[in-house]
């Protein structure tokens, strides 16, 4: 849409529509009744910068009001890809803080307020994010790492290095003296992370934990010609003991692995009797461990001097010593 200069209508109100007063970066002051009266206050504004429509998924927070009561939206968003963008209609916003000193400081308020909203929930250029595998008694995580270019294009051709550290509470203490982080690079890990085959810029690992302790997995990317692109970090907490105890309900995709990797079978509550009844036409293996030293078999004695008297015949059929 093009944007139309509209000048000469004087007295236009500031106002915040419905979804305005649901967002609290819109608000200066803490409750609605002050919010209002800072609203009636604000200096009328005289510069609009009209527009036809607003764009399908953006939202007005404020809008403007003249003097016969129309409406005309003056501040408008919307997500744009992974970010935010708004546009602001009214010319004049700096005759708010020539006001007064009140109207200069909430005016940089409601401008820092604004642009904080706009690159909160941007993405980093590297971003780590921990999955954790259902139904694993390991409690491993997969571990994902997106990276993009300079223009925040998925980066295809990156190098992911990972280094995972155990944080314990036995640590605590050295920290509290040495004020040392709580993990050392004893208990580091460094795993290269493969690319994904299903989305491009998609880095992907697996970490098995090796005891009930926190993780923090720090991932360094760098482009092809080796410079670091980004870091980020992640997070979890590993405690297979508790996992066990947190539900009542049975692990019967884990029993039923166990089950079928040992021969066995997984017997159903209402299948008990059945199972009880066929119990001793069943044959169990009987496995016994034994322990013979080899010297003390006769063949394999037989043997070795069969092979002592092989090597003396060649030798002498030879002429050697």
């Amino acid at each position: 849409d093009h944007l139309t200069l509209q000048k000469g209508s004087p007295n236009l109100r500031l106002a915040l529509t419905r979804e305005g007063w649901l967002q609290p970066w819109a608000r200066l002051r803490s409750n609605e009744n002050d919010e209002q009266s800072r609203l009636e206050t604000m200096p009328p504004f005289q510069v609009l910068n009209r527009v036809r429509d607003i764009k399908p998924g953006a939202s007005v927070i404020a809008a403007a009001r003249d003097e016969s009561g129309h409406d005309f939206p003056a501040l408008a968003v919307q997500r744009f890809g992974n970010g935010r963008v708004g546009a602001l209609m009214i010319g004049d916003v700096w005759h708010w803080g020539l006001h007064d000193e009140t109207s200069h400081r909430d005016m940089d308020k409601a401008w820092r307020q604004l642009m904080r909203w706009l690159v909160a929930d941007v993405p980093l250029r590297v971003d780590v994010q921990v999955e954790a595998k259902r139904d694993d008694p390991n409690q491993s995580v997969r571990l994902q790492v997106r990276v993009r270019d300079k223009k925040y294009q998925p980066l295809d051709d990156a190098s992911v290095v990972l280094t995972v550290r155990t944080i314990t509470n036995d640590f605590a203490p050295r920290r509290a003296e040495s004020g040392a982080p709580a993990s050392t690079n004893a208990n580091t890990i460094r795993i290269v992370a493969e690319p994904s085959a299903n989305e491009t810029g998609l880095y992907e690992t697996t970490y098995v934990p090796r005891e009930t302790a926190g993780y923090l997995a720090e991932a360094v990317a760098a482009d092809a010609a080796g410079v670091e692109a980004g870091r980020a970090q992640a997070g979890w907490t590993a405690d297979p003991a508790a996992d066990e105890f947190r539900s009542l309900k049975p692990n019967r995709a884990l029993l039923e692995t166990i089950a079928r990797q040992t021969g066995g079978e997984v017997v159903a509550p209402d299948k008990l009797d059945a199972f009880v009844a066929n119990l001793p036409n069943r044959k169990a293996p009987i496995t016994e461990s034994w322990t013979l030293p080899l010297w003390h078999r006769a063949s394999v004695l037989l043997f070795a001097f069969i092979c002592f008297v092989s090597e003396w015949g060649l030798r002498r059929r030879k002429g050697m010593a």
